[in-house]
């Protein structure tokens, strides 16, 4: 609590009791430190135009935990009891849209669409969150790939170099669902419920 620094102990001599949860310093000053929480949270539609408070939500950067509309509420109109003084609200972005930039390097606007499509490296059982990874090109720039939304995938920095140095290779089937193949043959289909194997069965020999 003491290296998150917002949570102090006070040692009062009158009663010789420590409490936890004060931020009063040596000093004497007792106003509480506001900070910023930062919480990447997505709602369908209709969970913003029902106002039904139980309607489910997806907490991003909490592990991926489900949490209720009303929460979040609560969470948005908790900042003059917790200390919590900014809130900060993003446009919603299309998924399914089609976003290209001009250059190598992806605007702004497109990583974040990759990273909330992709949620995390799409390599086969990989779950590293996407925000800390690469951007990948599918179809290499040098080969005259784009750099848009059908043309980028987010990939860890082992797997991205295990795709681009050895010999693994995937096509983008839809936004977000991805089919890799393995130099020995194997194939996997990875997507937003995780990885199958679509490698065939071995071959019994015949029997003699």
């Amino acid at each position: 609590m003491l290296a998150r620094g917002e949570q102090s102990l006070e040692f009062d001599p009158a009663d010789g009791v420590v409490s936890a949860g004060s931020t009063t310093p040596l000093g004497g000053s007792t106003s509480p430190k506001a900070r910023d929480v930062v919480l990447n949270v997505h709602l369908s539609e209709d969970a913003l135009r029902s106002g039904d408070r139980n309607a489910p939500a997806w907490l991003e950067n909490a592990g991926g935990h489900l949490v209720t509309a009303g929460q979040v509420a609560d969470w948005c109109g908790a900042g003059s009891t917790t200390g919590t003084t900014k809130i900060t609200v993003r446009p919603v972005l299309d998924l399914a849209e089609t976003l290209q930039s001009t250059g190598y390097q992806p605007s702004p606007t497109l990583t974040e669409q990759i990273e909330l499509r992709d949620r995390t490296c799409v390599f086969p059982w990989c779950n590293r969150p996407a925000r800390g990874c690469d951007k990948d090109h599918i179809i290499p720039w040098q080969e005259g790939g784009s750099t848009s939304s059908d043309n980028l995938a987010a990939l860890c920095r082992r797997h991205h170099r295990l795709k681009t140095h050895g010999g693994w290779t995937y096509t983008m089937v839809e936004p977000g669902t991805y089919l890799w193949h393995s130099p020995h043959g194997h194939t996997w289909l990875r997507d937003r419920t995780g990885t199958t194997d679509l490698s065939p069965p071995p071959v019994e020999p015949p029997h003699q």
